[in-house]
């Protein structure tokens, strides 16, 4: 394979580049100005924080999209590793202009929020107590992480370090999205929830199509490459539309503001520009079926979806102009005050009724991150070109998610936040519901296949460690910042779901049920240690949180502790007896085969067919779309024989 070599971009380019920079810049700073107003706090931290602010946010919201959306075509996408090595310089180049970006945004946002101008004699002299609060603490945090992007953009150029690189950036996604407005109020997860989905998807969307104009020509008109990124596309245009429109909403005071709110107006904007994205998107999809080949047509084709993208790429600059004016200033919506009794200055939210069956059937308080992560295991599960699926997975696959959506929405998300007892069996349900559906319905990595095999007692601690670590989180006083915190908050609930998944895929790449079985008890043994510890101490977890709620229903939190006990063992002997059952249902026959790692017949099948949807096996994949029996191997072949 020869590789291309690599060619310096021409000054024409580089002067459009930067002039788009600058008419970006401007456009920000305006728009800041108007949607500000005379916002007192803005103007006393001087001119430059006041025109810095916006300017620095927009190229960290750019350099941070190219680095994101970037590392996920190199790490998932493209098929040359001279592509790739191409794609992760610039990657690096960004991540890097992230980081200086968001060292500029921290001195700015320093200066806001303590009206101090930058370069007065003041400023900087109380550094440490801006950086101890939770949004310094949130700013450093997303600075350190880019800078530890950049870092790894440059280590080497394989798919592994473009998708560490692709973590890093989604995790600095993650710490600005918590620097957000409405921290404090009723809204205030909503806003953080809707604010994360809004970052990927742009990071994704943006940052994929701007690294796919560096490629050469041939790797750039690569239909393949072309077909997974527009797949990808219309995921975030989907998350970008539904979340858009809910941080807006939450942000407003009514619905009149569009008339007289520039900051609710430029919401409106970005909403316009979005719906004009989507008629692009429409046509590149068009010319993508056309085909881009060498003929007259495939060049007319490649020709009108290369200016199609140029021209996607500059109204995407646009709109993230218009929100880093957005995000510089104050929403219209005032700061709630939390409701009355302990329990709204806890959670911002009043006390829920009295749980009965009702209350359980209809509460409701809506996750945007849980949703939109169902929505994209669908999408992503049934995309174009992908494997033939196996109903049963695919069954699975939906239960998971509408599982997931249930928890992170429904009743367990309302009285989680004052009733220890919903709060462990949100987790516990994560783990043992969404995360073991979602992990048997995927296909087993190879790379685990091959690592446990037959080393039982690696399965074994790999299948403790995520129910150590949610005992370890209860058991700490991380519970209490997981309550107080958003941010935990999200992440204790991906731990969960994760470590269902990692404990599900972890049993099903053992060879033999009676293996299977072994693995499978750790959990089950760890999950009945848990709820018999809480039904015999007399120690109450976050006792600060979970005993101040006030609550005039079942106002023993200790008692409620020891029915979470007991509710852990119910669905621990459930959830563990219903597996047992599934795997010793499906254990191989006397006389079948299980190859490493493909575990139970149901599973061999999805081992195909995710190899089939790579490209392996490409001729067993022929024979069975002709309907053509698989040609038996040797030992089948003796068998018949004998």
């Amino acid at each position: 394979m020869t590789s291309t070599p690599p060619t310096r971009p021409s000054p024409l380019v580089v002067g459009a580049v930067v002039a788009g920079l600058a008419v970006l810049s401007l456009l920000s700073v305006f728009a800041a100005d108007a949607a500000g107003g005379d916002n007192l706090v803005l103007r006393d931290a001087g001119p430059l924080a006041r025109l810095g602010s916006p300017i620095a946010s927009m190229l960290a919201d750019l350099a941070a999209a190219l680095t994101l959306g970037g590392a996920v075509v190199a790490g998932w996408l493209l098929r040359e590793d001279a592509d790739r090595a191409r794609a992760l310089s610039v990657i690096g180049i960004a991540a890097a202009v992230t980081t200086l970006a968001r060292g500029a945004s921290l001195a700015f946002s320093y200066a806001v929020a303590t009206g101090q101008p930058v370069g007065s004699e003041r400023f900087g002299s109380d550094l440490s107590v801006f950086l101890a609060t939770e949004l310094g603490l949130w700013l450093v945090a997303a600075l350190v992480i880019a800078a530890t992007a950049t870092t790894a953009a440059f280590t080497g150029t394989s798919r592994t370090t473009a998708r560490v690189v692709a973590v890093a950036a989604g995790l600095v996604a993650f710490a600005s999205a918590m620097t957000g407005h409405a921290a404090g109020d009723s809204s205030h997860e909503v806003a953080t929830s809707t604010m994360l989905v809004h970052l990927l998807a742009v990071g994704i969307w943006l940052g994929g199509l701007g690294i796919l104009q560096v490629l050469p020509t041939s790797s750039r008109d690569d239909v393949a490459v072309l077909r997974g990124y527009s797949h990808l596309a219309l995921i975030c245009w989907i998350a970008l539309a539904v979340s858009g429109v809910w941080a807006l909403a939450v942000r407003m005071n009514s619905i009149a503001e569009i008339l007289t709110s520039a900051y609710v107006q430029l919401g409106v904007a970005k909403a316009v520009l979005l719906m004009a994205l989507a008629g692009l998107g429409a046509l590149q999809r068009r010319q993508l079926a056309t085909g881009l080949g060498h003929d007259a047509t495939g060049r007319e084709a490649a020709g009108t979806y290369r200016r199609l993208a140029l021209l996607e790429l500059a109204l995407m600059g646009l709109a993230v102009a218009l929100a880093a004016a957005m995000s510089s200033s104050p929403p219209p919506a005032d700061a709630g005050t939390p409701p009355a009794g302990p329990a709204g200055v806890l959670t911002s939210y009043p006390l829920p009724d009295a749980p009965s069956v009702a209350t359980l059937l209809t509460s409701w308080r809506p996750d945007p991150f849980g949703m939109m992560l169902a929505c994209v295991f669908v999408l992503l599960w049934w995309r174009p070109r992908g494997p033939e699926r196996e109903r049963g997975a695919s069954v699975r696959l939906v239960l998971s998610g509408v599982v997931l959506v249930l928890l992170t929405s429904g009743a367990l998300n309302v009285y989680s936040k004052v009733m220890v007892s919903a709060h462990l069996l949100q987790h516990l349900l994560l783990l043992a519901a969404a995360g073991a559906l979602l992990g048997s319905a995927v296909a087993v990595p190879r790379v685990l296949g091959r690592l446990l095999g037959d080393r039982w007692w690696l399965a074994v601690l790999f299948a403790a460690v995520p129910l150590a670590l949610l005992a370890g989180v209860y058991a700490s006083p991380l519970l209490r910042l997981a309550l107080d915190s958003h941010a935990l908050h999200l992440s204790l609930q991906m731990l969960a779901l994760a470590g269902g998944v990692l404990i599900t895929l972890v049993v099903r790449a053992v060879r033999g049920t009676g293996l299977r079985l072994l693995v499978l008890a750790v959990p089950v043994v760890l999950g009945l240690a848990a709820g018999v510890t809480l039904l015999l101490t007399d120690l109450l977890m976050a006792a600060s949180w979970f005993g101040g709620t006030g609550r005039t229903w079942l106002p023993d939190a200790l008692a409620d502790q020891q029915r979470g006990g007991i509710g852990v063992l119910g669905v621990t002997v459930l959830a563990g007896g219903g597996a047992a059952a599934a795997l010793w249902i499906r254990r191989p026959r006397r006389g079948t085969e299980t190859g490493a790692g493909h575990g139970t017949a149901g599973d061999g099948q999805a081992e195909r067919n995710e190899r089939a949807g790579r490209g392996d096996r490409a001729g067993s994949g022929d024979r069975a779309g002709r309907g053509e029996q698989p040609r038996p191997t040797g030992r089948a072949r003796q068998r018949e024989r004998a």
